[in-house]
């Protein structure tokens, strides 16, 4: 089973800064655009780039993470000459049994790759939406004869302390490294997209993670530069980390206008799981009488009977006459009832939104979560998975409503204002 390139796929991350969203769920399996996961990004990158050996390493609350890959048939990963292997943390190691960061991940899982033996490790995230054929990359890695080639594209100078930023010299070799840094040396960031000479890579983890320095970014890469030949390899596609609730909703939208923004999810040829929830069994969207859908993207199983505009729904959601969504993101089976308005929001699987009520503000594009207001703003309002919104509510705009809430939960009034959490 050797091969000359395989694939790590970090995917045990807890996604906190996506609070109810990736409460339930580790973050590469939150859902987007209608039928696809996160991770389906970089799994259709791995497919289309002929890897055929493939490692995801999880961590929190994989069950649905691991459901959803199954045994990598949805991305011809399947078969005797292809492999797709789920990697979970080490059981009874005497430090801890869960990976202490992104290097620690890949160190548990050295026994994998000795077994693969690739001559170069490719490492990724599951948790980013983008599309990238590797090979060119892998290219221009082994021409250079470097050790490390790391991803890198342009992002705005305001946005800089975001990312782990590279200073180049003229010929593409990185001689600075900053992590996450408010220092603007430059703006040229990493985008978590590694390839290392196998050996380089052993070398540098055993050197690493025994004396507890455990992360790429942080540790690994800086203390490669003067010694190693680490090159970055520019990328000028569409690239977004969605670990925020804002730039969820942000990428959520983006699907919606291919042309303007780059993300295409027909010509990216995007493969996924159909089996989750049996959608691949609904029949297709289905206008009622007087339903209209402009601008959106509807999953199969939908049946609209009110307006839907700007908005992204996954199977299984019905929108009663009457009601209007607009500018949202909406995920498996809600049920939004006849007259309601649902505006600038992301709701979970099966919400339902009574009848009269209106959740979100179409008007609001400012204002914080008081309770969180490092997580939600911008004016959207999140709500929880199986969350009952009672007949006439009227919610505001940058709520959290946590998973499960009751209609009976909301008090006599039915009211919660602009930036409130409940419960």
């Amino acid at each position: 089973m050797k091969t000359d390139l395989a694939a790590l796929i970090l995917a045990g991350g807890r996604g906190s800064r996506l609070n109810l969203i990736a409460a339930k769920r580790a973050k590469p399996a939150v859902p987007f655009a209608g039928m696809y996961r996160i991770i389906d990004f970089t799994m259709s990158n791995v497919m289309a780039s002929g890897i055929r050996h493939v490692g995801v390493l999880t961590q929190y609350r994989p069950t649905s993470l691991m459901e959803h890959l199954g045994d990598g048939e949805s991305w011809d990963l399947a078969g005797r000459t292809a492999s797709l292997k789920v990697l979970p943390p080490s059981l009874g190691r005497t430090d801890s049994d869960w990976y202490q960061g992104t290097a620690d991940a890949v160190w548990q899982n050295l026994a994998w790759l000795r077994q693969i033996a690739p001559q170069d490790v490719l490492i990724l995230s599951g948790d980013h939406v983008y599309a990238m054929d590797y090979r060119p990359m892998l290219a221009a890695h082994r021409r250079a004869g470097a050790d490390l080639t790391i991803a890198s594209m342009a992002v705005p100078w305001d946005q800089t302390d975001r990312f782990g930023v590279m200073v180049c010299d003229a010929e593409g070799r990185v001689t600075r490294f900053v992590e996450k840094s408010r220092e603007r040396v430059s703006n040229v960031a990493n985008m978590g997209v590694y390839i290392f000479r196998r050996d380089v890579l052993v070398e540098e983890l055993a050197a690493n993670c025994p004396a507890g320095r455990h992360d790429f970014g942080a540790h690994v890469i800086p203390g490669m530069l003067g010694r190693r030949a680490v090159i970055a390899h520019p990328f000028a596609g569409y690239w977004r980390d969605v670990g925020t609730l804002d730039s969820y909703w942000s990428a959520n939208m983006d699907a919606l206008q291919p042309e303007a923004t780059g993300l295409d999810l027909f010509a990216w040829r995007v493969r996924t799981n159909m089996a989750g929830r049996g959608q691949v069994y609904h029949p297709p969207a289905r206008l009622a009488d007087g339903g209209q859908a402009r601008d959106s993207l509807l999953g199969r199983g939908c049946v609209i009977a009110g307006e839907v505009r700007d908005s992204v729904l996954s199977p299984g959601v019905r929108v009663a006459a009457g009601a209007r969504v607009v500018g949202s993101v909406v995920l498996h089976d809600c049920v939004i009832g006849p007259g309601a308005r649902v505006a600038r929001c992301i709701l979970d699987k099966d919400v339902h939104v009574g009848a009269g009520a209106s959740v979100g503000r179409e008007d609001c594009l400012d204002g914080v979560n008081l309770a969180f207001p490092t997580h939600l703003s911008g004016g959207i309002t999140v709500v929880g998975k199986g969350t009952s919104i009672p007949d006439g509510a009227r919610v505001g705009a940058n709520v959290l409503i946590g998973p499960g809430v009751r209609s009976g939960d909301f008090g006599d009034a039915g009211v919660v204002p602009d930036g409130a959490t409940l419960p």
